[in-house]
């Protein structure tokens, strides 16, 4: 019984993301949070593994990587693209610096963006 009820259910969402209206619409409803959830798992610790490597650049008196672009495709460890694939960023500061994660939204600056901040060392 269970498992033509699973093979029914495939069977409806196979013709559901074969109509391209209710494909979108099942993407919408059902497999973005999911992706969203897993993102916003992922997204603060490889926001600390970043900030961690650039630690370690500052304790060598490199200073914060002028392309930060560049410097995550050379020496970042991690993915150059956060997980919803937009860039991360880096904010600067006089004492402190910020990396972070646009989040879910895709837009800098707004309730959703994931950020971790370090202080610079002391000169």
């Amino acid at each position: 019984m269970i498992k033509k009820l699973l093979l029914l259910l495939l069977a409806v969402l196979a013709v559901g993301m074969a109509v391209p209206s209710s494909r979108a619409e099942i993407q919408r409803r059902a497999i973005t949070p999911v992706f969203d959830a897993i993102g916003e798992r992922l997204a603060p610790g490889r926001l600390e593994a970043m900030a961690d490597q650039l630690d370690v650049r500052l304790g060598r008196g490199e200073g914060l990587p002028g392309a930060f672009d560049g410097w995550l495709r050379r020496d970042y460890s991690g993915p150059e693209l956060d997980p919803w694939e937009n860039p991360w960023f880096i904010e600067p500061g006089r004492r402190t610096y910020t990396v972070g994660s646009m989040g879910p939204d895709g837009e800098r600056g707004t309730l959703d963006d994931i950020t971790v901040t370090r202080n610079l060392p002391n000169r």
